[in-house]
């Protein structure tokens, strides 16, 4: 009983622990072996309802063309980011709270104004403001008459014998359904429905009362485009299929439909004709190969990318111009810009003009040349700390004039830089394929093993990819990636109590099999994984000597909570309880014996992977007097699937590869950053 009651307070500390430093790291140490914990202080996403009282609204600043600030008394907690009207440069709209509530704003610049309007937004996700506007009225998306997706039961089936399976399930916080209605600026009326009910997660307008929105597409796990008409209710669907839908806009006046569709090595710009009452198919612009970092959007859309080589190119989009799509250098290459916006140009300049933004919150003003490959570089200045540009209103005579938010200091998104192709190749021995992701032009400082099982999904039915891991910012920061995607074998062919040990053997002849140390003589070797990747990661950190230390993400650590079978193991806890004893980090902890960095989503729905799992990881290898650190993402669910969520994990990651890599190679002997609970085994 003493025992319970002290796990119980030694909990309590743990989640007092998390909760308390939610505006910073802080550190701990308990018999004599540093550990921390972590909880980063990301908004979450917003729905209908009580207001967060953790949110921390920004206030707006708009740099004006007189070079005045106007900083509106009713606008000092704004949320999300305002979109500009497409006619009107000097009106913007977003979402704010007032009177305790969440409501849409206007504010003209022009003559100093400030309207709000009605109704409530049902969501409000990342950086966007969930309006838009569409002619002169300005498009919300509200929350539906209640009807059955709301009232979706949670439904249980167990046949005999068999696991516990959920049939049904209460819908997800950011995939509510929603339906759009126009807003008349003068009256705050509501105006035309706009498009039907569905789970509709962000929404564009156009100058010619057409909308478009998007929504997962379940079958395919891709998106679905709605356009919708400015007095009708009817819509037309466009899947765009299995890739990813980075960005869409309209242009040429609203005729145009833009989508910048995500590829395995790039990106297509593609576009669509739309008209009164018919949607055209769609036809390729450009097909682009890099990867999609921001885009924004005035009279054209300036798409910022990566090319292959590292280096960043912007992409002028018009389908109504000669040259459709534009491809200009900036010759810089990453880690330095995060963001573009367009510009309006204003004397002595004429022609295009877009702004890009760097990690130090420096913005550069561009100018689109009428020939040539290069964009020229105009002029620039510098950002406050607590200000994120949104738009560039206007120059003259070189002086810029940025829109911009006050903001929270917060992690930016890395770049990805491309980086060299990755060295590929099977290990017949160990059942494995792998892929050694290496920094250019220079040895690695560490190298991440990165374990999965081939052919493991993740929530949704898609096949688990690096990408999770995205291996190339790494290799920007010096570090070597190889991924190692293992066949292990199970009962009945492998005997129980060999299941652990082969699976140890499979790793370490991966590992040396993929020639890794041609690469990085002096390279230390840490080893990761996500899921289940994480289970394999703890294995071989507590039974193979190849790894200094461990990094595991959103993983099932203890196999109590898993009672009725895991991974490819069908038997229960009762049935095989060696395996279930062998693949629980928890009783094994105390062969843990170097470092080891937790990372979880506070809100991971996966019923095998709660945050709990973590805490108990934490707990468990503090206990032991072995070096970890804990760090809970809210609002992150099992994949990591936000902006912030995933800057933050792979900062985590390259801070912890690169004490790894700091860390002396003779045993023993403590290294400044990263100090190693006890001996390897």
């Amino acid at each position: 009983m003493a025992d319970d009651v002290s796990g119980e307070k030694f909990r309590e500390q743990i989640l007092g622990l998390l909760d308390a430093c939610a505006e910073q790291a802080t550190e701990a140490h308990r018999g004599g072996y540093g550990t921390s914990a972590v909880h980063a202080p990301y908004p979450p996403i917003l729905g209908t309802g009580p207001i967060p009282s953790g949110l921390r609204p920004g206030r707006l600043c708009l740099h004006l063309p007189d070079g005045t600030r106007w900083m509106p008394d009713r606008l000092r907690d704004v949320l999300g980011r305002p979109v500009q009207h497409p006619v009107e440069p000097s009106v913007f709209a977003g979402v704010a709270i007032d009177s305790g509530a969440l409501r849409c704003w206007i504010a003209d610049a022009a003559d100093r104004s400030v309207r709000f309007t009605g109704p409530t937004p049902a969501l409000l996700v990342g950086d966007d403001a969930p309006v838009a506007w569409a002619g002169s009225a300005l498009v919300v998306p509200v929350d539906p008459p209640p009807g059955p997706y709301d009232a979706a039961p949670q439904i249980f089936e167990a046949p005999p014998g068999e696991r516990v399976r959920v049939i049904t399930g209460p819908p997800a916080q950011d995939r509510r359904p929603c339906r759009f209605v126009a807003l008349d600026p003068a009256d705050g009326g509501i105006e035309a429905m706009l498009l039907t009910d569905r789970p509709y997660q962000r929404v564009r307008g156009a100058a010619t009362g057409h909308v478009a929105a998007s929504t997962p597409a379940i079958d395919t796990g891709g998106e679905i485009l709605a356009v919708g008409g400015p007095d009708s209710g009817d819509e037309h669907l466009i899947a765009v299929g299995n890739a990813p839908l980075h960005d869409f806009c309209w242009l040429t006046a609203g005729a145009e439909l833009v989508m910048v569709v995500g590829r395995p090595d790039g990106f297509d710009i593609m576009a669509r004709a739309v008209s009164d009452h018919t949607v055209e198919p769609s036809r390729l612009l450009h097909r682009h190969r890099g990867r999609y970092l921001h885009a924004h959007r005035q009279e054209a859309l300036f798409v910022l990318a990566l090319d292959a080589d590292g280096s960043y190119v912007v992409l002028v989009v018009d389908p109504g111009a000669p040259r459709p799509v534009l491809s200009l250098a900036l010759g810089l290459r990453p880690p330095v810009l995060l963001r573009i916006a367009a510009v309006e140009p204003g004397p002595p300049v004429a022609g295009r003009c877009f702004a890009t933004v760097d990690a130090d919150n420096d913005v550069i003003v561009w100018g689109v040349p009428a020939e040539g490959a290069a964009a020229r570089r105009l002029s620039g200045l510098s950002l406050r700390d607590d200000e994120e540009l949104i738009t560039v209103s206007g120059r003259e005579a070189g002086e810029v004039r940025p829109v911009c938010v006050r903001r929270r200091a917060r992690v930016p998104l890395p770049a990805h830089p491309g980086g060299p192709p990755p060295l590929r190749g099977t290990v017949p021995a160990a059942a494995a394929d792998f892929s050694l992701y290496l920094p250019g032009r220079r040895e690695p400082a560490a190298v991440l093993v990165w374990l999965s099982q081939a052919g493991e999904t993740v929530p949704g039915g898609a096949v688990a990819s690096p990408a999770v891991l995205d291996p190339h910012w790494l290799t920007l920061a010096g570090f070597g990636v190889l991924d190692v995607r293992l066949t292990p074998g199970w009962a009945p062919e492998v005997p129980d109590e060999d299941l652990r040990p082969s699976l140890v053997r499979q790793i370490r002849a991966a590992v040396l099999g993929s020639g890794v140390h041609r690469h990085g003589e002096a390279a230390r070797l840490a080893v990761g994984g996500a899921s289940f990747g994480a289970t394999l990661a703890l294995l071989a950190v507590a039974d193979c000597d190849l790894f200094d230390a461990a990094i595991v993400q959103n993983g099932a650590y203890s196999r109590q909570l898993t009672p009725l079978g895991f991974q490819d193991e069908t038997r229960s806890l009762w049935e095989a309880p060696r395996v279930y004893a062998d693949f629980d980090a928890i009783v094994n902890a105390h062969r843990i014996r170097r470092p080891v960095l937790i990372i979880h989503g506070e809100a991971d729905r996966n019923p095998a992977t709660p945050v709990l799992q973590a805490t108990l990881l934490f707990q468990a290898l503090i206990a032991n007097g072995t070096r970890a650190r804990l760090v809970v993402l809210p609002g992150e669910g099992h994949v990591l699937r936000s902006r912030d969520g995933i800057a933050a994990a792979l900062t985590e990651k390259a801070a912890w590869l690169a004490a790894v890599a700091g860390a002396p190679s003779v045993e023993g002997r403590p290294a400044a950053g990263l100090t190693v609970g006890g001996s390897p085994p």
